[in-house]
């Protein structure tokens, strides 16, 4: 039996997590039996140095989901469908990533009245999503995944004394960490702008502990669940997608969003070398419920029951 088969297009512009998790998303479908995916690139895309969707197996030249048997979009992508028309029998699936696409007045919002599967990252975006009352169609809760082996062999073979702040997100608040542990004889590896992702897991890899510095509305934070498989330490401020995988104090430190306690955070688990190990412990068993075969098999069901979704 020929396999149906999953249109995703793609504005691909330079690498972000969202990017990453779509491309997870592709391999699961074409790990399928039952599916594969056809991928469009735009133009402006496939100029794009170092685009990973480029190797994706099942490029297409051209963005006709009136064929497709099923569509999986994610963030704006909607707007690729304005002037088309879907049959009644085709599904959709809006992988769904951030707390944002339920904020007023937002472009992201605006397409939650759109008919479809709404796929969630974790349980806080599902939430504020079906709180705004504005859903068309079924919400599903799938929690984002990591390579978890990948990223601990990473940690195994490479570990140094640095402390690593990822301040892409918060530069100031960072450059304010990295200032007030220097000052103290910590060396730091502040990073503030975006890296290749294979570039930034080396530099996380090669410190002892990590600092994360989240947006609070964050959808689910990879990098928290990229450093617990790794097997660091990790220091990382609160956001809402990020209390689905950390408890403070057991694999985690959670301080208060501010500078000072941040510091006496990591100056808290540099002093304690019995905390230092339950807390990467606790972090390697947290990163194991969170690795991709789990994802992949959520995936899977979710195909496996998406014709009764599309018409419940």
């Amino acid at each position: 039996m020929a396999r149906r088969r999953m249109l995703v297009q793609r504005d691909y512009r330079g690498y972000t997590g969202g990017h990453g998790k779509l491309l997870d998303y592709i391999g699961h479908v074409n790990a399928h039996p039952g599916w594969e995916v056809a991928l469009y690139l735009t133009p402006h895309s496939r100029s794009v140095p170092g685009n990973p969707f480029c190797s994706v197996t099942g490029l297409c030249d051209a963005w006709r989901p009136e064929d497709a048997d099923a569509l999986l979009l994610g963030g704006t992508d909607w707007a690729a469908l304005d002037g088309k028309t879907l049959r009644p029998d085709q599904p959709v699936i809006n992988l769904v990533q951030g707390v944002r696409h339920a904020e007023a007045g937002s472009v992201l919002r605006g397409f939650l009245p759109r008919r479809a599967v709404r796929v969630c990252v974790s349980t806080a975006v599902a939430d504020a999503i079906a709180a705004t009352g504005e859903i068309n169609g079924p919400i599903e809760v799938i929690h984002a995944a990591v390579d978890v082996p990948m990223l601990a062999r990473m940690g195994a073979r490479q570990r140094g004394d640095r402390v690593f702040v990822d301040a892409v997100k918060q530069p100031g608040m960072g450059r304010d960490v990295a200032a007030r542990l220097g000052a103290d004889g910590v060396a730091v590896d502040l990073l503030v702008e975006r890296l290749p992702r294979a570039d930034y897991l080396a530099r996380m890899a090669a410190a002892a502990i990590v600092v994360t510095l989240p947006e609070a509305a964050e959808g689910f934070y990879l990098p928290g669940i990229e450093a617990l498989a790794m097997g660091r330490v990790l220091v990382q401020c609160d956001c809402v997608g990020s209390r689905d995988y950390l408890v403070d104090g057991c694999n985690a430190l959670v301080p208060e969003r501010d500078a000072a306690a941040i510091v006496t955070a990591v100056e808290r688990v540099r002093a304690d070398s019995s905390l230092r190990n339950s807390l990467i412990d606790a972090a390697r068993a947290t990163a194991r419920r969170f690795d991709l075969p789990a994802e992949r098999q959520g995936v899977h069901a979710l195909l496996d029951q998406l014709d009764a979704l599309w018409t419940r």
